[in-house]
């Protein structure tokens, strides 16, 4: 099983931060996010004195119980709801066990530890069959700029709402420069700036409301069409909002600005889908074959980004072709598309997904078909209620 977590780990002997950094080389981890930090509880109480705190916090400590106690009643304090801990110290006490338990701890680890140990701890944490089921998270990026990364990932996640009991969240994170207000012809109060600008205050009822519904299939959160409310996100708030979203929805498609940055890099490497986004010429293949070297080595073993070819026949004297792409990235292409700027313009001069503007066209169901691949499934679409009403009943 592939773990998606974010981790902080704040430990006070080598041999503990060693372990924790060999985790990092599992495979089973490689879509973590795993941060060692010295200091033990008291580095970890004043981290999040200031800033969220992720999916997990891990504390080493090596004092007395009651040291142990006191300073994870002061750890609970600025912890947010929903953050697990699990504490590394030296006491074998099965009564401090069960106190730790009791003090909602979830797991007690006695020094000294090694990665088979913290692997199995994690999992157990992680594979819990009460824990929130949570949907997929699918990344797109454009090779370069103008390549249709932005319009493929909206008739994306309206395709996928198509076919799944739920709808989709689409999320654009191209914070200056988003489309998405035109692109879904809606005019929202609130954006994804505000979702990213006080992370530590969302929670599944705020991101309800921040969101806008379109045809029934997909939810937005869309970018402000004004650049200079652009704000630079930080890698907790980005965690945080895509945690989050995946537990309200089956599928969440994330656009992501054409920026490296360390949130950018970070969303692409752990999204559980990263699509890359091509047109059929040396330039677009060049920073394709740039981007999957660059994530190779941090994706899951067997899950490497996958790659879209749009725009084909626009330039047909001068185009590569699909083998060009399967030669050179050692992957064939997921999807190939054609120029179709008739089909394309008229959907984007109307506001329209193309499910609502060209239902039945062939490109409307070559798209259809790539989110059904993308998810692994299709499902028949079975809905009632509120989507937040449902999320809280699961």
């Amino acid at each position: 099983m592939i773990f998606r977590a974010t981790i902080d780990a704040f430990t006070l002997a080598p041999a503990t931060a060693a372990a924790l950094d060999g985790l990092k080389a599992d495979s089973a981890f490689a879509m973590a996010r795993i941060e060692v930090r010295p200091g033990g509880i008291a580095a970890a109480i004043s981290a999040y004195a200031g800033r969220s705190s992720p999916q997990l916090v891990i504390v080493e400590e090596e004092d007395d119980d009651a040291t142990l106690l006191a300073h994870l009643d002061r750890l609970a304090e600025v912890c947010d709801a929903g953050t697990r801990v699990v504490v590394i110290g030296r006491l074998n006490d099965i009564g401090l066990f069960r106190t730790l338990m009791a003090r909602g701890v979830s797991e007690y680890l006695v020094a000294p530890v090694n990665v088979a140990q913290l692997a199995g701890a994690i999992a157990k944490l992680f594979t819990d069959p009460d824990a929130t089921s949570r949907g997929k998270v699918i990344a797109f990026w454009g090779a370069r700029g103008g390549v249709g990364a932005s319009t493929l990932a909206q008739n994306t996640a309206h395709a996928l709402g198509a076919r799944l009991p739920e709808p989709a969240i689409y999320i654009d994170l191209d914070l200056a420069f988003g489309a998405s207000l035109l692109a879904f012809n809606i005019d929202p109060r609130q954006t994804v700036g505000d979702a990213l600008g006080e992370p530590e205050r969302l929670d599944p009822v705020l991101l309800d409301r921040l969101m806008l519904t379109y045809d029934d299939k997909v939810r937005v959160l869309a970018a402000a069409a004004d650049p200079r409310q652009a704000r630079i996100p930080t890698l907790d708030g980005i965690d945080r909002l895509l945690d989050l979203a995946a537990t309200m929805a089956p599928a969440v498609v994330v656009d992501l600005p054409r920026a490296w940055s360390d949130w950018t890099e970070h969303v692409l490497a752990a999204a559980d889908e990263t699509v890359v986004v091509a047109t059929p010429d040396l330039a677009a293949l060049r920073e394709t074959k740039t981007l999957l070297d660059t994530l190779a080595p941090r994706r899951a073993a067997g899950n490497p980004a996958r790659v879209v070819v749009n725009k084909v026949d626009a330039y047909r004297k001068t185009q590569l072709s699909p083998k060009d792409f399967t030669e050179t990235l050692g992957v064939a292409p997921m999807l190939i598309l054609a120029f179709e700027p008739q089909l394309f313009g008229d959907a984007a001069n109307t506001g329209q997904m193309l499910g609502v503007a060209a239902k039945g066209h062939k490109v409307v169901e070559a798209i259809g078909g790539f989110a059904e691949r993308l998810v692994g499934r299709t499902v028949s679409r079975k809905r009632s209620g509120n989507p937040l009403l449902r999320l809280l009943q699961r």
